[in-house]
């Protein structure tokens, strides 16, 4: 709600609208100086009258109704009204065109005018309104809306189409070429432009239906949200995973949005735990990671077309995940690897053999990946730790963030593996992608060296631990950077799988806890007999000794 000052000497009015850019401009004209006895003092929406009703005492109540846009907005209004019967207030309405509404039962409505009548007809209606008359103002009730949209409706037209081709030179401009992360963030920063003046062309585009009060009022428009249910591309623009390019919403409201924020923020390892993108330059970082979420999102896309029911998703998951690794490995690779004598690999060739074994070693492992897919294809709710976390609730969403973001980071780490392994010695690599002071051979050699301890004490100690222990160790994403998440759900099967020096580790780990509380008993009752000893027997022992010594000498001293 907006406010303005006012003159008690004018006709005081409030305006009520759920058009706020309409509001503006109806403001705007009557500040001219042959409209200076209208003056607005508030502007609100409909579903504020109740509220400003205690705290304003206009003239008028001006009530701006769009039954085009707002139809449940409009009928809960229109509801609503017969309670204020017997305040003292006049409310005018200001109508969208062919709306014809029945306020014979609404005493408070003092008139009505059109939306599409002249500003000077407006004007007239709040006058003769505010004298206490009633004035029912007829102009443009009539008019066809085919005759209001001719022209209008035309360039609107025009516009839309331009703008829609404009966007999919866009798309084509950004599959075609080999682009820097700020090419490709200008590029859907153009987008996100050309998409907000769709936006408002279509809302400023006349509508060409028209209502009747008695068709408006007995109507429970329920289609488009059916069509919207039968439709497999609607279904994925309500989780944010629409089949566009990357876009980025200004204001975060999904996890998709919410995770490209992150990442355009920091990516910081706050882990504890060297990562193997550790050696990569921060807006190399955010490519990978970027073009890891937008293959999921196409794949996903792929996927939700194919209308798989939920039972045959395991079928398909190795699948979907492998190509998302693979196609994400060749997209980012190939906009810096070039053959060389020393290295001529075949980018595609090598990358798909390579799927197999990052899949079989690295990605099988990653948690909840049919969970996730399952979730955000047919919005069945996660069964984690035997709770139940709804599709959409706050809960849902929060899960839906950790488990998806460690997906998607562990899936970068597979990709550096595979860079590290077969292009740690590639010139142009090192120099475009790890960070200055790593890419010597040395300091590559002294990192990977580090990986593999670090793959060590993760096989043999913190993933056996870890099992043992039923959690999952998650890494999810901040607006500080990358950080470490525990999630505690049974592993009962892979306990029972695990072999070797992990097998070991685990029961060592039982011996420990079976141990521990024997031998804290033990250490108790050692400490009392040592107490006792020391206390009870020896320090008796010394206190007589010194007394026999000092009797001693006193016997001497009287001698």
């Amino acid at each position: 709600m907006s406010l303005i000052n006012g003159n008690q000497d004018e006709i005081s009015i409030v305006l009520l609208d759920n058009d706020p850019i309409f509001a503006l401009g109806l403001k705007e004209v009557l500040k001219t100086e042959e409209y200076q006895d209208i003056n607005i003092i508030a502007t609100g929406k409909t579903s504020e009258l109740k509220t400003l009703l205690s705290q304003y005492q206009p003239n008028l109540w001006l009530v701006s109704l769009d039954v085009n846009k707002y139809p449940d907005k409009v009928k809960q209004f229109l509801n609503y009204l017969p309670q204020l019967n017997q305040q003292d207030i006049s409310i005018v309405l200001l109508l969208s065109s062919g709306f014809m509404p029945e306020v014979s039962n609404i005493a408070i409505i003092k008139g009505f005018c059109y939306k599409d009548a002249d500003i000077d007809e407006l004007v007239k209606t709040l006058r003769i309104c505010a004298k206490g008359e009633n004035y029912f103002n007829f102009s443009n009730a009539n008019i066809q809306p085919k005759k209001i949209n001719n022209w209008l409706s035309k360039q609107c037209q025009i516009g839309l189409r331009e703008i829609a081709q404009e966007i999919k030179n866009i798309d084509n401009y950004i599959q075609g070429r080999k682009l820097s992360l700020a090419d490709i963030l200008y590029w859907q920063g153009r987008k996100r432009e050309l998409k907000l003046a769709k936006w408002l062309i279509s809302q400023m585009m006349p509508n060409n239906s028209s209502y009747t009060v008695n068709n408006y009022l007995n109507s429970n428009p329920s289609q488009e949200s059916e069509n919207q249910e039968n439709n497999p591309d609607s279904q994925l623009v309500k989780i944010g995973y629409s089949s566009g390019g990357i876009v980025l919403s200004d204001v975060p409201n999904n996890t998709y949005d919410l995770t490209l924020a992150k990442i355009q923020a920091s990516l910081k390892n706050s882990t504890g735990y060297l990562l193997e993108i550790d050696i990569l330059q921060e807006s190399k970082k955010q490519e990978l990671l970027i073009i890891l979420i937008e293959e999921w999102k196409n794949q996903l896309n792929e996927l939700a077309n194919l209308n798989i029911e939920s039972e045959e998703l395991s079928e398909k998951v190795d699948i979907f995940v492998k190509d998302v690794w693979q196609n994400s490995a060749i997209k980012f690779l190939s906009r810096y690897y070039k053959p060389s004598p020393n290295n001529s690999y075949d980018l595609v060739d090598l990358t798909l053999k390579e799927a197999n074994l990052i899949q079989e070693k690295i990605l099988i492992q990653i948690p909840f990946i049919l969970d996730i897919i399952d979730y955000q294809i047919h919005q069945k709710p996660l069964i984690i730790d035997s709770q139940v976390y709804q599709y959409d609730s706050d809960s849902g969403k929060n899960l839906e963030e950790i488990i998806w973001q460690n997906i998607i980071i562990n899936l970068s780490l597979s990709v550096m593996t595979f860079i590290l392994n077969r292009f740690y010695d590639d010139v142009i690599i090192k120099n475009n992608l790890f960070k200055m002071e790593l890419k010597s051979s040395r300091k590559v050699a002294m990192f990977r060296n580090n990986l593999v301890w670090k793959y060590r004490k993760e096989k043999y100690w913190r993933n056996p631990t870890n099992i043992f222990d039923d959690r999952f160790s998650m890494f999810k994403l901040s607006y500080e950077g990358i950080e470490n998440f525990m999630i505690t759900h049974p592993r009962h099967e892979e306990l029972n799988t695990i072999k070797g020096i992990p097998w070991l580790v685990t029961i060592l780990i039982e011996l420990r806890d079976s141990l521990s509380k024997g031998i804290k008993s033990l250490e108790n009752t050692i400490g009392k007999a040592l107490i006792y000893v020391l206390t009870d027997i020896i320090g008796k022992g010394i206190g007589l000794i010194g007394k026999g010594i000092l009797q001693g000498i006193g016997k001497r001293i009287k001698n």
